[in-house]
């Protein structure tokens, strides 16, 4: 488990962890809420079922560390545009509340090949995304024309050939983390969420700063990409 935090104002206060999921005690998945218990029971493939429940104990365990909390005295509650809000999602913007209030704590995670990132702002309300992305994921056929605006394609182009899953990888994540930071998750046509935003932009990627933690520092293998977008005024 390593962390890091970068910056000024909202990234000085930001918190980045990198957790090896096998690491993770699966014991501790009875800390777990009714909704995410019933969730990963209805995960199939076992791999998956159990890097799901690694990482949400992961993230449990971190928002308690900052809050100064007991892991039990913790209730998941999620964030879901289409699906509303409350301890009986699992899915959406993570959050939590501590004796029937919000925490004050925003929070993102994601996971990707065993791994998982998650980006704690000790405040509530706070938009806050982050990704990490497995280099070799992006390498495919038809990546581009579904996940790059025509000027990212035009970038891309200028690379050389072993520079450009890198790359795309590092859009990928960038791409994510906005969508995210949104609340809008990929519902938005990634090709048209600009990997680098300008600061100028209005709508639901509004105020967003996104920057790419170096991921060997976090602890990370090599081939994997991160990135971290976070700002904007506090939702209600």
């Amino acid at each position: 488990m390593n962390e890091t935090a970068t910056g000024a104002d909202l990234r000085g206060r930001l918190t980045v962890r990198a957790f090896e999921l096998a690491a993770v005690d699966p014991s501790l998945a009875g800390l777990l809420d009714p909704a995410e218990q019933a969730r990963a029971i209805a995960i199939t493939h076992t791999g998956t079922r159990r890097d799901f429940l690694a990482a949400r104990i992961a993230q449990r365990l971190m928002a308690a560390e900052l809050l100064g909390a007991e892991p039990g005295e913790l209730e998941a509650v999620y964030e879901c545009p289409e699906c509303g809000s409350g301890p009986v999602l699992s899915h959406g913007r993570p959050g939590y509340w501590r004796n029937g209030v919000s925490a004050d704590v925003s929070m993102s995670l994601s996971r990707s090949k065993g791994w998982a990132v998650a980006a704690m702002v000790p405040a509530a309300g706070i938009p806050l995304g982050i990704d990490v992305q497995h280099i070799a994921s992006v390498g495919f056929s038809g990546f581009d024309g579904v996940a790059l605006s025509l000027v990212e394609q035009r970038r891309l182009a200028q690379l050389s050939p072993g520079q450009r899953n890198a790359w795309r990888a590092s859009v990928w994540a960038r791409k994510e983390a906005l969508a995210k930071y949104s609340g809008l998750g990929l519902r938005t046509d990634p090709a048209v969420i600009a990997a680098f935003p300008d600061p100028d932009t209005s709508g639901p990627f509004a105020g967003a700063q996104v920057w790419e933690p170096d991921a060997s520092a976090l602890g990370l293998p090599n081939g994997f990409a991160v990135a971290v977008a976070c700002g904007g005024p506090a939702r209600a």
